[in-house]
């Protein structure tokens, strides 16, 4: 009779811990989506700003150093210490908003989702000390599916992807319950607030529109893979080259003054439209989706800007840019079909099918891109989506954004880790 009592007293202590978790995950996103998105409305109206990306980076870096955190701290070793059950310090909550508002607000290209997984996972660490050890161990993953289902709008998606991502199977109903009811909890606090992906409605096709995309999507998957692998290798190139120049701070005056040259030039030569493309990539992916005119080169200005941010080692997200890359390499598909006379294919399903195989190989996660899509756009974007996302997570399955995703596999490449 103790035992059920201990048993069910733990019980209740793990609900309670998993939703106050969820709140404060929650309300965190909602400070991480207002500080982003009001930084990337000052750069919009002053893009001049952009010559002092690299400043922005040094005040990163400063704020690290005073917070005394390892300015090393990435999404990718995030992820690689909630795997390992190791702690993830407090202080990178805060850190982590400044620094991926400081980047956007001077034009680097970086997200908020990848961010919020940092965000999350520190968020969880004072809430452990409340558990023991068996269930204390389940707070840091239900973190990172509180953040990233809050902030995709897509709760269960970050549930899967606590597991894909960390390579771990449920061994229990509370493996499961817990990233669960806790991206729940976090996705309802974002959404009271207002906070959305996406005001992008369900994709509804009939037979017909299924058959004329699928073959398209079929493509769009290859195109996306060769571009994963592509991006992945560029990305870990240049982070071991700017390595070898010793502290942070020159590779982030590298990356940023070859971000700020960018920009610069283009609006010295009127192309201030390239402006467009930094920040998180947000405004690309709602055109594409919605069928609006992009340049079919977005997606490779989308992509090099967010190398050059990333490889610098500015702090920010990439799942965001990563889905924005995508989704403009389906407009770019779209509008070729169209030039070769297949304009039955249509240019947002497309997009929705390339940004889901994008984000698939990029991060070697294909049930998390299949559930985004599902959750956001509906089940005909999935039915669509689906062959294109197996093909490229079978082309670049050997590279990812994230070690942990690769862990399991032998012969895999060196993941591209910050």
């Amino acid at each position: 009779m103790a035992m059920m009592r201990q048993s069910a007293g733990e019980g209740a202590l793990l609900v309670i811990s998993l939703a106050a978790l969820g709140v404060v995950v929650g309300a965190l996103t909602v400070a991480l989506d207002l500080a982003v998105d009001g930084a990337a409305a000052v750069f919009g109206t002053c893009g001049r700003l952009g010559w002092l990306l690299p400043v922005a980076g040094f005040a990163t870096f400063g704020a690290y150093r005073a917070l005394r955190l390892d300015f090393s701290w990435s999404t990718a070793q995030v992820m690689e210490a909630v795997r390992d059950g190791r702690p993830v310090p407090a202080p990178l909550a805060p850190a982590i908003i400044v620094g991926t508002s400081l980047t956007v607000l001077c034009g680097g290209s970086v997200g908020k989702e990848a961010a919020a997984l940092q965000m999350g996972a520190a968020a969880s660490e004072p809430f452990r000390r409340f558990l023991p050890g068996r269930l204390s161990r389940l707070l840091p993953s239900a973190a990172l599916a509180a953040a990233l289902g809050a902030m995709l709008d897509a709760p269960l998606a970050g549930a899967v992807f606590s597991f894909e991502a960390l390579r771990r199977r449920p061994q229990s109903a509370a493996d499961v319950f817990a990233p669960v009811a806790t991206a729940l909890v976090a996705w309802g606090v974002t959404g009271v607030a207002g906070v959305r992906f996406l005001a992008a409605a369900p994709l509804v096709l009939d037979a017909a529109a299924l058959g004329a995309a699928g073959g398209a999507a079929l493509a769009g998957g290859l195109a996306a893979g060769l571009l994963a692998l592509l991006f992945c290798r560029a990305l870990l190139a240049l982070r071991r080259g700017l390595a070898q120049l010793g502290a942070p701070v020159f590779a982030l005056a590298v990356g940023g003054v070859a971000t700020a040259l960018v920009l610069g030039y283009a609006e010295l030569f009127h192309y201030e439209g390239l402006r467009a493309f930094c920040g998180t990539g947000a405004a690309q992916i709602s055109v594409a989706l919605s069928g609006g005119d992009l340049p079919w080169w977005a997606f490779a200005m989308k992509a090099a800007l967010t190398l050059l941010t990333l490889a610098g080692g500015f702090k920010g997200g990439e799942i965001m840019p990563v889905l924005a890359i995508g989704a403009c390499l389906g407009v770019a598909l779209a509008d070729g079909a169209a030039a070769l006379g297949a304009t039955e294919v249509a240019q947002g399903v497309l997009a929705a099918a390339v940004m889901a195989a994008f984000f698939a190989g990029c991060t070697n996660c294909p049930l998390t891109a299949g559930m985004f899509v599902l959750e956001l756009l509906g089940p005909g974007a999935l039915a669509v989506s689906a062959p294109a996302v197996a093909v490229a997570f079978l082309i670049a399955r050997s590279v990812s954004l994230y070690p942990t995703s690769l862990a399991s596999r032998s012969g895999a490449e060196k993941p591209v880790s910050g």
